[in-house]
């Protein structure tokens, strides 16, 4: 304990051992700095304080020492333009700030922002704004909209912090509109086609950019969406891999870019991109503040508001540090760290330290919202400092009518932290970038400050002086770790690499720099000097045995476009290697446009043999690629008698039936292939293949030779295997003929053993006849416990029988205690009104949710046993939400974030959970062209396909040119009405194990 004690005495003596020169040493800013305790080892000072700069959320820092910060006063609310972007000036030459005057303004909520040519970018949707100074006054006097067309939304979902990337292009945050259900009259907008306003006939993106990350060229007028999205902030590793972060979130990777995805028409996947912290999502975080000002709906304790993630590529913190990234937490008052690490084709992040932080405030004003890394190798972090951070869509009505949403408005901090005994801020007076020749530019590819090397190059970009290509070719030839990847995409975009800079690129010692020498490859193969190139050829054969899993991952995207020969060969090879990554898998299919049943043959030889989970997710998605395709030749390949190819052929009628089902694919079987496949349904052990091709018959109807059915009849009847039997009783009911479809019946008017029960009510038709509707419901309440809830399912999944339910529970035939929470979800939110209606009716909802509630706020005050709050969170919650160790349903947010949040606040989420929805829970209803509707939350799109995730958390991949219509409901996935099945005490209870 004493060391402790030491160790956080000698944190704020570093906090206080830099006193800023010009800045006035009032208590207040004194306090605040020493609230702070940073890492051992390194110091911290204020540079920025008001009245310099008010409501900062992001900085910049020109070529020449310009210190650019972007304003927002305007959060959460105020659309009045009020935000700015303010320079800060150096009048006493000392380096540090001591002036500040107005750059730019009429900013409405100013997101980010970055220098381009002689002026500023700035990110203000629905536009990205260029400002400059044409007349020297130090304020800008040309104001241009360069893209417009994105969403006006949440603040914290705004399209945000552009970024000069290694390859040139501007990189924009972006994660798509969010519904505002409390303020949409300020929020609704969901933005238009992204466009060049000055060039109407350029490129452009569908409405918001279908809600993902953007990159553009504004001097070419290129615009393209990325495969990924994030929120608030983004970032990249030395070598142009991207990292971003969402709330909750904090950490994740995108793993297969844009134009590998888009390489396949045909690829299904559901999401490009992969979490990456070892240590969770909502993971524990350790604030130190004295007297948090936590709001209604704050998750405390776990990361909850993680933004600003900054990839730390200095230099001057030490090796230790070159793999690092920082995230913002300002809910908390604090700055999470990660070491970042390769894992296969992505990354794991590992914190830095364990059981702390890498800084933490005590001061609950503190709001950590973004960093820049200087020219002096210092991080630098923003704080916004206000009373509340949180929006007002996400507090209490009491607060937010409180008059304290805008507390703390005309403040704002920025803090410099450095190691211990660096040199004082001089960049300020000495940084002069803009007077340099271009050959010291180039030189300065190579520092070891990614600051000074990404300057440079957007400095060489602009200048586009191509007497420096000897010299970048040379940095090339010299291997130099850094420094080399810049000068290839220079010289890329300037047209001048050659075959010797490619192949000295491709062999390059450096991991980071074969990937992007591939991507620079499979742009530049089929061009003069590289097609047809011998040598080149070779080499690029060579990579495909590389010992690092992220260029075979690499090549296997680049193999796209590089048409080398024997590619389906290297692709197997690679992937007999990395089979159990995904996403090399995911590559080798995004890759094998029209060569698709190549590579599925290919792999069959060299895959084959054994199962494996990773070969069997594989083959899936393989299969539902081909499907997709409308390319029926493969089927045969996956027909046979040999029960050892069993799993393997399971894992593709799978991916087959699954794309059929969920998409709506026409995709017709010939007669000799369905009875191939009926064949196979007998002989196979392997229940999965015997539920893949039941799922077959229903979407496409049985074999019409009817001669196999009698021996399917026999071994039914003769079987002890029970699941063999369910599975026949299945097939024999898609006959539809009046003999089965009255033993369906008979099967549960009798004694039947409960796996018969079961299958009777799956294998019944779309339609029963009202006699043995009533049938059915006259055996309901002799029925075993597994087969009543079946035959809800059933009613439920049909939509002519829902009806009839809800009379069945009227008429307490059907007990209400029988329907499980998820179901009277879809009945409480059922898209058609009167079915809607006569749920809450016959459910006996009470609407009035404010009565409601004052009858369970006793609950917070009273004692509650943990171990029966487990029971009554197993019986009530499971079937949406996970929580510590409990595993319960993907479906709904974790609700780990809940066990610090005031008692209160959950019980009035439990009670009335439309008073807030979590970003990105709304419920939608897709109707399909053939006449299906699903209903759940959309998790990601992109330009052919919407992600759906459907209540049992299952993830349906809907193609976009099925979808008839798609309405935003408006309302939580989760209804009014859980009380209904928890008294007072059980609510106490719950609290107890929510917040253990």
């Amino acid at each position: 304990m004493k060391k402790l004690i030491l160790g956080i005495s000698l944190l704020f003596l570093g906090c206080q051992e830099k006193q800023r020169p010009n800045l006035a040493n009032t208590p207040e800013l004194q306090k605040a700095l020493q609230s702070i305790q940073v890492l051992d080892g390194f110091e911290l000072e204020l540079v920025a304080a008001e009245p310099l700069v008010e409501d900062p959320v992001a900085m910049e820092i020109d070529e020449d020492g310009n210190w650019y910060v972007a304003e927002m006063p305007g959060y959460p609310l105020d659309l009045s333009k009020k935000g700015q972007i303010r320079k800060l000036i150096d009048t006493n030459d000392d380096g540090y700030p001591d002036k500040s005057i107005v750059f730019a303004d009429s900013l409405t909520l100013p997101m980010g922002l970055m220098r381009w040519k002689k002026g500023i970018l700035v990110a203000d949707s629905p536009n990205i704004l260029y400002f400059e100074d044409t007349d020297g006054d130090q304020k800008a006097d040309k104001r241009e909209v360069v893209l417009t067309g994105f969403s006006l939304s949440n603040p914290q979902h705004n399209m945000n912090t552009p970024k000069f990337g290694i390859d040139n292009w501007i990189y924009l945050g972006h994660s798509g509109a969010i519904n505002s259900f409390t303020y949409e009259d300020i929020f609704g907008d969901k933005g238009k086609e992204i466009t060049f306003p000055n060039k109407p006939n350029t490129a452009f993106l569908p409405k918001n950019g279908n809600g993902r990350n953007v990159r553009f060229k504004p001097d070419s007028y290129q615009i393209e969406s990325l495969s990924g999205e994030t929120q608030y902030g983004h970032t990249t590793d030395p070598w142009g891999r991207r990292f971003y972060t969402d709330n909750a979130n904090h950490l994740f990777h995108e793993v297969i870019d844009a134009r590998y995805v888009n390489a396949n028409k045909n690829l299904v996947i559901a999401e490009a991109m992969e979490k990456i912290p070892d240590h969770g999502n909502a993971c524990e975080i350790y604030p130190i503040s004295e007297s948090p000002n936590h709001q209604l709906l704050t998750d405390v304790g776990v990361v909850t508001s993680s933004c600003g993630i900054t990839w730390y590529d200095g230099g001057a913190f030490g090796k230790n540090y070159n793999q690092v990234t920082f995230v913002g937490e300002p809910v908390h008052n604090l700055v999470h760290a990660d070491i970042i690490e390769s894992h296969g084709a992505t990354f794991k992040g590992k914190r830095l330290v364990e059981k702390k932080e890498f800084l933490a405030s005590k001061d609950p004003w503190f709001r950590p919202v973004n960093f820049y890394v200087g020219p002096d190798g210092a991080m630098y972090v923003v704080d916004y400092y206000r009373q509340l951070v949180e929006h007002p869509e996400w507090m209490s009505e009491e607060v937010n009518k409180s008059g304290a949403l805008y507390n703390g408005s005309t403040k704002g901090r920025i803090y410099r932290i450095t190691k211990k005994g660096a040199k004082a801020m001089d960049w300020m007076k000495s940084v002069k970038l803009s007077t340099k020749s271009s050959e010291d530019l180039a030189e300065l590819l190579t520092h070891e400050n990614g600051w000074y090397r990404r300057t440079a190059q957007r400095l060489l970009f602009d200048r586009k002086d191509k007497s420096v290509t000897p010299q970048l070719k040379k940095i090339i030839d010299r291997d130099q770790k850094l420094g080399a990847v810049q000068a290839l995409w220079l010289l890329h975009d300037w047209g001048m690499v050659d075959a010797k800079d490619l192949a000295n690129a491709l062999g390059s010692s450096t991991e980071g720099m074969r990937e992007n020498a591939l991507q620079v490859a499979d742009r530049l193969i089929d061009k003069p000097g590289f097609a047809k190139n011998a040598d080149l050829q070779k080499q690029l054969i060579g990579l495909a045995d590389d010992p690092s899993a992220r260029v075979r991952f690499q090549w296997l995207c680049s193999s796209s476009y590089l048409h080398l020969p024997n590619s389906a060969t290297l692709r197997a090879k690679i992937l007999a290697k990395d089979i159990e990554d995904q996403w090399a898998g995911i590559a080798a299919i995004a890759a094998s446009q029209d060569t698709e049943e190549a590579l599925l043959k290919s792999s069959i030889q060299t895959l084959g043999m054994s199962p494996s989970k990773g070969k069997s997710t594989f083959f899936s998605y393989l299969a539902a690629t081909l499907v997709k395709k409308g390319d029926p030749a493969f089927l045969s390949l996956a027909i046979d008698q040999n029960p050892s190819n069993d799993w393997w052929q399971a894992a593709i009628w799978y991916g087959v039936a699954t794309l059929i089902k969920e998409a709506g694919v026409p995709f017709p079987l010939e007669e000799k292939q369905k009875e191939a496949l009926l064949a196979s349904f007998m002989q196979t052990n392997q229940p999965e293949l015997r539920t893949s091709i039941l799922s077959l018959f229903k979407s496409l109807g049985l074999p019409k030779n009817a001669t196999q059915f009698a021996r399917v009849e026999q071994r039914f009847s003769q079987s002890k295997d029970a699941q063999f039997q369910r599975d026949a009783l299945s097939l024999l009911a898609l006959r539809g003929d009046a003999k089965t479809q009255a033993s369906l019946i008979q099967y549960l008017s009798s004694k039947s053993p409960v796996h018969l029960q079961l299958g009777a009510i799956e294998s019944l038709p779309n339609t029963l006849a009202k006699t043995d509707l009533q049938k059915i419901n006259a055996y309901y309440p002799s029925l075993s416990v597994p087969v009543k809830k079946a035959w809800i399912a059933y009613l439920l999944e049909h939509e002519n029988q829902v009806t009839a339910l809800l009379q069945e529970v009227k008429k307490n035939n059907i007990k209400r205690s029988d329907l499980e929470w998820p179901q009277i979800v879809g009945l409480m939110n059922y898209y058609d009104t009167g079915i809607r209606s006569l749920a809450r009716s016959v459910l006996a909802i009470a609407e009035d949710r404010k009565a409601i509630l004052q009858n369970y706020l006793p609950a917070a005050e009273k004692n509650g046993n943990v171990a029966m709050g487990q029971k009554v969170f197993e019986a009530n919650c499971t079937s949406c939400h996970a929580i510590k160790n409990l595993k319960g349903v993907d479906f709904g947010p974790n609700l780990n974030t809940l066990k610090s949040r005031n008692a209160l606040s959950i019980i009035t989420e439990i009670i009335n959970p439309n008073n807030s929805i979590a970003d990105k829970y709304g419920q939608w209803d897709i109707e399909l062209k053939n006449g299906t509707r699903l209903n759940g939350i959309i998790t990601s799109e992109n330009d052919q396909t919407i992600a759906l995730k459907l209540m049992g958390g299952a993830i349906q991949n809907v193609s976009k040119s099925t979808i008839k219509s798609k309405k935003d409901l408006r309302v939580s996935a989760m209804p009014n009405g859980l009380e209904a099945n928890i008294s007072v005490q059980a609510m106490a209870d719950l609290l107890a194990y929510i917040k253990k």
